[in-house]
């Protein structure tokens, strides 16, 4: 599972100097980005290659057809995920390049039958997962497809705010504001398809390419088209649907709710017209109660708190949340309510005197929702007020923490933890009596700890390794080496051994704790206690 912002390209309808030119463009942009961004490369210390997270993007810039940039995160929250690049050299992409039988790269990928939607080459697609350079990434290939509107394509797991903000962030720097990528912008989307695209074939073409939440592409494609075009392609979809009680139903028809569509037509379409699926009233009343549509407000605020801000980009934990949560309650996404006059009107209207009864029982369903909601109300309550609490106290953030002082509990609990374990090891690797004549050998120490790092999988930045380089205190220097030979792959304790590289600060605060007998001495009771007894 993963967070992408993908470029792709047709490199046949761009000229090699004019891309080039958008090539310093981006990298103009991305070397002002703020907060600065992160680079990734290899440097040679003590004739060992070492990856590390870089203060420079570029890269083998003497080479004309080697020269590229690359980003992986940012120097402030040293938050990083996996590198996007992009070379000067056009032709780079032309040797990895697939079909496009269209002169429009949108129009290509929005086709019925082609393996996925995207375009004939990608420049990078690599995860994001969601981290602060994610709209870095997304501005630069933004500021590509302004360039090349018919040969370069900006897609993936992003929206309309998401491009908002990134534009936002862009202006600045560039002294303008770029377009939205027209896969997140409707209007402008409709007239790029409406040339190739028949009118029965167009609201499909659009909602395969439109970019945004599930139920906001279907939402999106029945506002682009508001007549019996949108209406045909939303029952042909939910014809497609499993059941009345999938979930693929249930989004199509929030998606008709939001969209203002009504639920008369609704009701039509899907139960009573010869080209829909015919689903029963009984069971489209099911599908009606799973979209919350006669849930009050209130009843839904506790589960919204969980929905992505807008503008903001899915993280790992938010899509897996989000997944589950629709699951169960996708009824949340719903933005409309109908009150009960208008709901036993409707239902009249469409099926007569079964409309009052059907109207009971979709009340007895609602009534089932919200006792659950009220059930769980205080629960979610109180792991919204907990999540608000410990939104900072995470491993992940201590490579960056200002002080010690600021840790949070959960912090502190890792950081003496892996203090004691780094403490006890060095103890034992000084009883060893081959090594003490390394250890106290600043040079000689120095070239092992470069060699033991550049076997593992920790990477620190460039700054980092600037200061191991120019440390000269023997003791920092073995309380390192026995640091990175407890081979911590654990995430947790991997993220606190890399911010003891990364965090002069908290790296005085641990080894401060392994000098203090007494911290060690309750330290080693704490795990002595925790560790699983022999029998």
């Amino acid at each position: 599972m993963g967070v992408h912002v993908n470029l792709d390209i047709d490199p046949r309808g761009i000229d090699e100097a004019e891309w080039a030119a958008v090539y310093e463009e981006t990298l103009v942009l991305l070397e002002a980005w703020q907060p600065r961004l992160l680079g990734w490369g290899w440097r040679r210390i003590d004739g060992v290659r070492v990856p590390m997270y870089m203060r420079s993007l570029r890269h083998d810039v003497d080479d004309p057809e080697q020269a590229h940039w690359s980003v992986i995160g940012d120097r402030d929250s040293l938050q990083t995920a996996e590198s996007q690049s992009l070379y000067r050299h056009l032709g780079r992409y032309a040797a990895h390049m697939g079909q496009c039988a269209d002169n429009d790269i949108v129009v290509t990928a929005a086709m019925a039958g082609e393996d996925g939607t995207g375009g004939p080459a990608r420049v990078f697609g690599n995860k994001t997962q969601g981290c602060p350079y994610h709209f870095a990434v997304l501005a630069a290939a933004m500021l590509v497809e302004e360039r090349f509107p018919r040969h370069a394509m900006v897609w993936g797991d992003i929206d309309r705010g998401q491009a908002e903000e990134a534009r936002r962030l862009a202006a600045p720097i560039l002294g303008r504001e770029l377009p939205l990528p027209v896969r997140v912008d409707p209007a402008r989307l409709v007239d790029r398809l409406h040339a190739r695209c028949t009118a029965d074939a167009l609201p499909g073409a659009f909602e395969r390419v439109f970019l945004g939440e599930v139920d906001e592409k279907h939402e999106a494609m029945l506002r682009a088209f508001p007549g019996e075009g949108g209406a045909r392609e939303w029952q042909r979809a939910l014809a497609a649907a499993e059941s009345p009680a999938s979930l693929g139903a249930t989004c199509l028809v929030i998606a008709w709710l939001n969209a203002g569509r009504g639920l008369r037509d609704a009701c039509r379409l899907a139960c009573l017209a010869p080209e829909g699926p015919r689903f029963s009233p009984e069971a489209f009343i099911e599908t009606l109660a799973s979209t919350w549509v006669v849930v009050p407000h209130p009843a839904r605020e506790p589960l919204i708190a969980f929905s992505k801000p807008p503008g903001a980009p899915h993280t790992v934990p938010s899509l897996l949340c989000s997944f589950f949560l629709d699951m169960a309650a996708m009824g949340r996404r719903l933005r409309i309510h109908i009150e009960p006059a208008a709901l036993v009107a409707d239902l009249s209207a469409v099926f007569g005197d079964r409309g009052p009864a059907l109207a009971a029982r979709l009340y007895e369903k609602s009534a089932e929702v919200e006792a659950q909601q009220r059930e769980f109300a205080d629960d979610v309550s109180a792991i919204v007020a907990e999540a608000g609490h410990v939104a900072g106290d995470d491993t992940e953030a201590l490579a960056v923490l200002r002080s010690a002082d600021a840790m949070g509990p959960k912090q502190r609990s890792w950081v003496r933890g892996m203090a004691w374990s780094v403490m006890t090891l060095l103890s034992r690797l000084r009883g060893d009596p081959r090594l003490p004549a390394i250890l106290d050998d600043v040079t000689l120490a120095k070239r092992v700890l470069v060699r033991m790092l550049a076997q593992r999988s920790l990477v620190l930045t460039e700054d980092a390794w600037d200061v191991v380089r120019a440390e000269n205190n023997a003791e920092v220097i073995a309380w390192w080496i026995a640091l990175v030979s407890l081979r911590a792959s654990e995430l947790h304790a991997s993220q606190v051994c890399r911010a003891f590289f990364e965090n002069a600060a908290l790296r005085t605060y641990a080894m401060a704790v392994g000098r203090d007998e007494r911290e060690m001495r309750e330290l080693g009771e704490l795990f002595a206690r925790a560790s699983p007894r022999e029998p």
